[in-house]
This record gives C-alpha cells, sequence and structure tokens, in this order.
C-alpha cells in the first residue's frame, strides 16, 4: 500500500501535486456555492480567483526581472490559489482591491522578505496578513479563511493529508492540529461548550486542517530538522490558539503561521545557495554523479538532500527536484576546492530536468534553495547499522560512509547493495575504504530470510532504507519481520 501511494503521488512534483490539490479544493468549493452548500457566492469565488491570480503572477514576473532571475511561475499559482482560499471572496470593488493586494504582497514577499537569497515567511500568509493591516485602516477586512467549513472538510482532509504524507510531514500537521484543537477546544469549554462539540466545532469551522497541510508544510519555510519542525508546528498552534492584539494586529491564522516562520528561521537560519557545475563522472553505464562547488560554506549532515532549482522547459514535475547530496560535508566545508555531489540515474530519455541538467557545460551555475533531512546516522556510534540501499539510493550512505572514512570513525555496518543491474554497486570504492561489509541482492532476494542468512545479528541492528518506492517498502517489511525495531527511510520518488 506505502509503494502504490508513493508510486501515485510521485508522478508529480510536490509543486504540482499542490496545485493540483488546491483546484479540486476551489473546483469543489464552485460546485457547493452553485447547491448553496456553503455560504460564498460561486461567481464571487471565481471572480476572487481570477484577480488574485493576475495579480500574484504579474507581481511576480515584474519582480523577477527587476531581480533579473527566472520567475517561478507555479509557485506563485499555487499563492494565488491558497490566497483565494482565504481572502474575503465578493465582486465589490474594495473586497477585488483588497485580494489582488494580498496577492500582489505575498508575491514581492519572496523577494523583498529574504535571507541570503531565501524567502523567510510563507507568502499568502504574509500577503493577507500586511493586506488585513492596511485594510484595517481603509475599513476593508482581508482574511476570512471562508474555506473552513464542515462542507468542504473532507477535501480539504484529503489533500492536506496526500500534501504531509508526499512531504514525509505527517507528524509535524498532527503536532500542529492536536494542539490547535486542545487550546482552542479548551477555551470553548471555559466557556461552557461540550468537550465534544468543542472539537467538533474547532475541526470543521477553524481553518487548522487548512493550514496544516497546505501552508504550514511549505518546504521552503520549515527548518530542516525534524525537532525543529515540530517546535515550528507547535509554536504556530500556541499563536493559533491564545487570544491577543495589539492596534490592527491581532490574533490571526495568518500571524500564527507567520510567527511560527519566523521562529523556524531563528532556530535554523537556512539559505539559498549556487554551486558551479566542475564536471560529471560516470558511476555505471546507469548512472551519474555531478561535482560542484558552492558559492560559499555549506554546512550539511551527511545524509541529507538538497533542493535544485534549474529554469528550462519543464514538464509537469516542474523546475526543482530534490536530491540526496553523495559527497561527504567536509568536502564542502573544504578551504580548497570545496565540492558538492549528486548522483543520479541517467537513463535514455529521462525527465525534462535530467536532460537540462544533462545539457549544462562545466562552469554553469545552478541555485539550490535548501538543504535539509533527518536521514542521518544515530550520534551513538556503538550502535550496529544494517544500510539497505536500492540502486541510486546509495547516494545518502556514499556521503555517510565517506564521512566516517574522513573523521577516521570506525562503526559496524552492513550494507546491503539491492540492484536490478547484476554486479552494479555504485559507490563501490567509498564502501571499501569505509571498511563496510557488503551484501549484493537482486530485487527479487529482498527477503527476510534472505537477510537473515546474510546477516545473522539482524534483530540487533538499526536499520536504514534508500531507494525507489518499491524497494523501500519491501525492505522496511523484511527488515520489520527480521525483528528490527527501528528502521530509517529516505525513498525516491524519481526525477
Amino acid at each position: 500500500m506505502r509503494a502504490r501511494i508513493d508510486a501515485l503521488t510521485g508522478r508529480v512534483s510536490m509543486y504540482r501535486l499542490a496545485t493540483i490539490t488546491l483546484a479540486v479544493v476551489l473546483a469543489q468549493a464552485v460546485l457547493f456555492a452553485f447547491l448553496d452548500a456553503i455560504g460564498p457566492d460561486p461567481f464571487a469565488i471565481l471572480g476572487t480567483l481570477g484577480v488574485v491570480m493576475v495579480a500574484t503572477l504579474g507581481a511576480n514576473e515584474i519582480a523577477a526581472r527587476l531581480a533579473r532571475v527566472v520567475p517561478h511561475r507555479e509557485s506563485s499559482v499555487i499563492t494565488a490559489l491558497i490566497v483565494t482560499c482565504i481572502v474575503q471572496v465578493s465582486l465589490t470593488t474594495p473586497a477585488l482591491i483588497a485580494a489582488a493586494g494580498a496577492g500582489i504582497i505575498a508575491a514581492l514577499s519572496k523577494y523583498l522578505i529574504v535571507w541570503r537569497g531565501r524567502h523567510l515567511l510563507n507568502p499568502a500568509a504574509t500577503g493577507v496578513l500586511v493586506a488585513g493591516i492596511i485594510g484595517y485602516y481603509a475599513g476593508q477586512g482581508v482574511g476570512f479563511w471562508w474555506v473552513a467549513t464542515p462542507a468542504l472538510l473532507p477535501v480539504v482532509a484529503i489533500g492536506a493529508l496526500l500534501l504531509l504524507d508526499r512531504t514525509r510531514r505527517l507528524d509535524v500537521g498532527l503536532i500542529f492540529i492536536v494542539l490547535a484543537v486542545v487550546l482552542s477546544g479548551s477555551r470553548l469549554v471555559v466557556t461552557g461548550s461540550d468537550p465534544l462539540a468543542a472539537v467538533s466545532t474547532v475541526l470543521q469551522l477553524f481553518p487548522i486542517v487548512f493550514l496544516a497541510g497546505f501552508m504550514l508544510s511549505e518546504p521552503l519555510t520549515l527548518p530542516p530538522r525534524r525537532w525543529q519542525q515540530w517546535l515550528t508546528a507547535a509554536a504556530v498552534a500556541v499563536a493559533f490558539s491564545v487570544p491577543f492584539s495589539f492596534g490592527p494586529i491581532y490574533r490571526s491564522p495568518e500571524l500564527a503561521l507567520v510567527l511560527g516562520n519566523i521562529v523556524a528561521f531563528a532556530v535554523s537560519r537556512r539559505t539559498g545557495f549556487s554551486l558551479r557545475l566542475v564536471e560529471r563522472v560516470p558511476l555505471s553505464p546507469f548512472a551519474t554523479e555531478y561535482r560542484f562547488e558552492p558559492s560559499r560554506p555549506v554546512p550539511f549532515a551527511a545524509g541529507q538532500y538538497l533542493e535544485l532549482h534549474l529554469p528550462h522547459a519543464a514538464d509537469i514535475r516542474g523546475l526543482r527536484r530534490t536530491f540526496t547530496i553523495a559527497s561527504p560535508p567536509e568536502q564542502a566545508a573544504a578551504v580548497d576546492a570545496p565540492r558538492i555531489a549528486i548522483g543520479m540515474r541517467t537513463p535514455e530519455g529521462g525527465s525534462s530536468f535530467k536532460k537540462a541538467l544533462g545539457a549544462l557545460e562545466p562552469g554553469s551555475r545552478v541555485t539550490v534553495t535548501q538543504t535539509a533531512g533527518d536521514f542521518v546516522l544515530p550520534a551513538d556510534a556503538s550502535i550496529p547499522l544494517l544500510m539497505v540501499a536500492g540502486g541510486i539510493g546509495m547516494t545518502p550512505f556514499a556521503s555517510q560512509l565517506a564521512s566516517l572514512a574522513e573523521r577516521g570513525e570506525q562503526r559496524d555496518i552492513v550494507v546491503v547493495v539491492v540492484s536490478s543491474n547484476p554486479g552494479e554497486v555504485l559507490y563501490r570504492e567509498v564502501l571499501e575504504r569505509a571498511s563496510a561489509r557488503t551484501v549484493e541482492l537482486t530485487p527479487d532476494q529482498l527477503t527476510t530470510d534472505a537477510l537473515r542468512e546474510h546477516v545473522p545479528d539482524l534483530a540487533s541492528r538499526r536499520g536504514y532504507v534508500s531507494g525507489a518506492p518499491a524497494i523501500v517498502a519491501a525492505a522496511r517489511t523484511a527488515l520489520r519481520r527480521g525483528g528490527v525495531r527501528r528502521v530509517h527511510t529516505d525513498y525516491f520518488a524519481g526525477y
């Protein structure tokens, strides 16, 4: 089941999945509005959507030209769809002006509220918040969050679940939702509401599910480590639930998210950077490593990934892809000739992204929007490890093992290489240098019995699995059945 879900959602980029789910929410909203199942007028929804879309995309195009960068249009489409869901939908001139203003401010915030090339605040929340403060003095409300209604909750919940599952942030969303329900529900109970009725009211009439799935989960404004993401979710929940006001600034969902973004920046201070292509090196007839020189020192933990932004005539997956860093952190921090490497499958044909990357000449620059991830080794070096790598899933292990070798650290590690190409072991020299014991299996041989045969102390080890969704699902099941209590996974949906 896990592999089927990953295969389905992995067919499109995260940006495209967000676009599709938001479009479905708005389409159902229009339908329900025609049926009088929700309050907003259907033509007001469509009219507001059109105005916000034009304003947001137009502001993004102008700002991108002034900044001399390639505009990320799909990101602006997502922003416009979210803004439409949370502003007042009306065909009156003041309401349309306010909605357009929210879209424009949202687009401009990506260029104006930045830290070393990376925007800090959720654009839609920022646009609605600032437009609301301006509207406070103009007598025009902005943030209405009309999407929070019982009739739309099922489709919103399904969309939020898909996005949180795709980004592996279900725990982050649940922390926010549970805390928001407890805190907001408690306030209702104190005022005399029945506890069950209070929970139902918060879930159906407060925009916690929409905020958790479509806004809190935005990758660019979440911090990179899991504990930091939990802290951010908790901060947003508190700001969402506790009443306060100061002049035109008062408690609102958009303000809660912006405050959470500030917390996220404070605990991580992530920044974007550029990479200059140095060379590409074949790893096998089926895989290639790209080696880059970073524009500045790049701190990351072995096993983390980066998100690469490459302007090109994109396919349905968009302009950005995530790639696990295959080189050790020590190389990226080197004073002389720092390097960052990524490895990938290079099949004939391939995606538009791989074609564009393969066409780059040495010296060309690409942009990295973030480094993140929790697929890192335990700090306790005494824990025995079992790494299961499905093909190109070897890349995080290459970084980790190379880093161990650089530091001269010895660990008890067995690496199981699962490849459909007989004899193909990517980064074999790294495995040998790290003195890791290697076991080679085909996908059909990836069973609990086979693992026990090659690794008799299987149940005493901590598992790490990386590769395509089907390999990850099969390996995780085999390890669990073999008695492995803790299994960390890192799946590659394809590029």
